[in-house]
């Protein structure tokens, strides 16, 4: 699915969160630097082929709805 990078940076930041610690809420792995580093893949526009389940779990890590997330 195809994420507005501009829009999900807003929100992670409106939210007072790191992409480390958005990343670890959101469950896209355990481990503080691989979780870091999968945000910032995602963040950075360097992986685009994200899954909706993945979408959905960061967009409720951010208080959003996943829809405010997408291009």
């Amino acid at each position: 699915m195809p994420i507005d990078l501009a829009k999900l940076k807003r929100a992670r930041e409106k939210a007072g969160l790191s992409q480390e610690e958005a990343a670890l809420a959101a469950g896209l792995s355990a481990e503080r630097q691989n979780a870091r580093q999968r945000w910032n893949s995602i963040e950075t526009g360097r992986k685009s082929d994200v899954r909706i389940s993945t979408i959905d779990r960061i967009a409720a890590a951010l208080g959003v709805k996943a829809g405010s997330l997408l291009k």
